[in-house]
């Protein structure tokens, strides 16, 4: 491998690493300023809360749906 190919495998890589360092750095500072991670944790704690009760809500109306479609059948 020439020389000067080591220049352009060196540039490629410290691309890459400056990249990589770039994108912590910025996850980092979105964090802190949505107000670090024990807030976002209460957030998706929350949200999970939400969800849960939005899928007991549907598994009703799941079984709601059900017994009206077995009524339906059953009428001849």
């Amino acid at each position: 491998m020439p020389w000067f190919a080591w220049i352009a495998i060196a540039g490629i890589v410290s691309y890459a690493a400056s990249e990589i360092v770039s994108a912590v750095l910025k996850a980092k500072a979105k964090t802190e300023e949505l107000g670090g991670a024990a807030e976002l944790r209460k957030i998706v704690e929350d949200n999970s809360a939400i969800n849960r009760e939005l899928l007991e809500k549907l598994s009703s109306l799941d079984a709601r749906l059900a017994s009206v479609e077995k009524t339906f059948t059953d009428i001849p």
